[in-house]
C-alpha cells in the first residue's frame, strides 16, 4: 500500500490526474495492477488516499504541536516559512500542472474544498485568538483567512513551476 501511494505521488505529480495511467503506478510500484485495486477501488480513490497522505505530512511538518506554545503572530510566521520550507523540499510530488483539475470527478473537487475550507476555519480561529490576545488588529476574518490562503498558494506556483529557491526565514 505504501509503495502505491509513493508511486502514486510521482506519476501524478509528472503527469496530472487525468494522463496518469494505473498500469504507470503499478509499474512504479513493482506490483500488479490488480493489486492497486485491493486497496483501493478507484483512480480516484487513490488519488484522495495519496493526497490525504501529503496532508497529513504537510500538517504534521507545518503545525507541529510546539507551535502552539507560540504566540499568534510567531505561529503565522512559522506557518509560512515552514510551508515554504515543506513546497521546497517536496516540490518533485506536487503537480506539474493546476489545470489538470478541469473535469476531475466532483465526489473528489467536493472533498478538495471541505479540506480548504477545514483550513481557512482554522485559520480564521487563530486570527481571532490573535485579535482576542490584541496581538492583531481586528479585521474582516473571512477576507484575512483567504487572504493567508491566498499568499500561501501564490508563493507556492513559482516553486514548484518556476524551482524558484526562496529563503524561507526571509520571506516569512
Amino acid at each position: 500500500r505504501e509503495r502505491i501511494l509513493d508511486a502514486a505521488k510521482s506519476v501524478f505529480a509528472r503527469k496530472g490526474f487525468h494522463q496518469a495511467k494505473m498500469e504507470e503506478i503499478a509499474e512504479l510500484a513493482e506490483v500488479g495492477k490488480g493489486t492497486i485495486y485491493e486497496y483501493f477501488s478507484s483512480k480516484q480513490d487513490l488519488f484522495k488516499e495519496m493526497f490525504r497522505m501529503i496532508l497529513n505530512d504537510y500538517m504534521n511538518q507545518v503545525v507541529p504541536e510546539h507551535a502552539y506554545q507560540l504566540t499568534v503572530r510567531e505561529r503565522l510566521r512559522y506557518l509560512v516559512e515552514m510551508h515554504l520550507r515543506y513546497m521546497i523540499s517536496n516540490r518533485q510530488n506536487m503537480p506539474s500542472s493546476f489545470g489538470d483539475l478541469d473535469g476531475m470527478d466532483e465526489e473528489i473537487m467536493s472533498w478538495m474544498y471541505d479540506v480548504r475550507k477545514d483550513n481557512i476555519a482554522r485559520t480564521k480561529a487563530l486570527l481571532m485568538q490573535g485579535i482576542a490576545q490584541g496581538e492583531i488588529k481586528e479585521f474582516q476574518l473571512d477576507l484575512g483567512a483567504n487572504l493567508l490562503a491566498g499568499l500561501l498558494r501564490g508563493i507556492t506556483i513559482p516553486i514548484m513551476m518556476d524551482e524558484v529557491d526562496w529563503e524561507p526565514d526571509k520571506v516569512a
